[in-house]
């Protein structure tokens, strides 16, 4: 498992990283490998850019650093290298002596993972549990309450909260009322009272991959990313609702994928 690079990690972390371990062990017993038993020089930065490789470390140690800050270090068989399914990477990782890993070709590796439904929900869980360990290694460092008046909006019934293909910094949850998320006009999930959405998109400052239309006339808190990140760091309960309601919507989509896909 992933060892914080001053051993300083809540229990609940190192917890989370158990669970993923076995559910990556489990992912990868039967999933295709690119390269077996590669051997990465001393002093080697790894390139993630490409996005064609990510790799299970079986001998050696390998540090992740974000702006010149050692954040964590990578033990045997941790999988190294998610970063590559981002456009540009935040962190590097380097090798500070020479190392052995199974590279995974990532398209392959993600084909297999989408052609069988039980591997999919289990790689789901595993990025989920992922994020939430890290994100509460992030609150166990700042624990300063975060004061602030969130900007709360009405929508009306067929009204959009979030439009598809727009880029803003915002976070919102739902108050009162429903809604529904629809790409390309086709509903793939619903939004519930006190869920909070539209996360994902402000936080990396991406494009928003759904519109997000009330159902109903609805009541929502609208928190700029910033903000929310404080809120994030200051109160563990709003990460783990957070996760929650990812898990939630990530569940939804797939059922939804699924059933789309039996109708064609």
């Amino acid at each position: 498992m992933p060892m914080y690079s001053d051993d300083q990690v809540p229990q609940q972390s190192e917890e989370l990283w158990k669970d993923c371990q076995q559910l990556l062990n489990d992912l990868i017993k039967e999933a295709p490998v690119k390269t077996k038993s590669l051997k990465i020089p001393a002093r080697k930065t790894l390139d993630f850019t490409n996005g064609e490789s990510f790799y299970i470390l079986k001998d050696g140690l390998l540090k992740e650093y974000c702006d010149d800050t050692h954040l964590i270090n990578h033990e045997e068989n941790d999988l190294v290298g998610l970063q590559c399914l981002i456009d540009v990477p935040q962190t590097i990782i380097e090798t500070d002596f020479a190392i052995i890993v199974d590279e995974y070709d990532v398209s392959e590796f993600l084909y297999y993972i989408a052609s069988d439904k039980t591997r999919l929900e289990n790689w789901n869980t595993y990025l989920v549990n992922l994020i939430q360990s890290f994100q509460l290694i992030t609150c166990d460092y700042k624990k300063e309450e975060v004061l602030f008046s969130p900007d709360i909006r009405e929508f009306k019934k067929d009204q959009k909260i979030i439009h598809q293909g727009e880029t803003d910094n915002e976070v919102y949850t739902l108050i009162n009322g429903s809604a529904a998320v629809m790409v390309n006009d086709t509903q793939v999930g619903e939004i519930i009272r006190d869920e909070i959405f539209g996360a994902i998109a402000a936080l990396t400052n991406t494009v928003r991959t759904a519109d997000v239309v009330a159902t109903s006339d609805c009541l929502v808190m609208v928190v700029p990313s910033e903000r929310f990140q404080n809120l994030l760091a200051s109160r563990p309960e709003m990460v783990t609702k957070l996760i929650e309601d990812m898990a939630r919507n990530i569940i939804s989509s797939n059922e939804q994928i699924v059933s789309l896909s039996n109708n064609e």
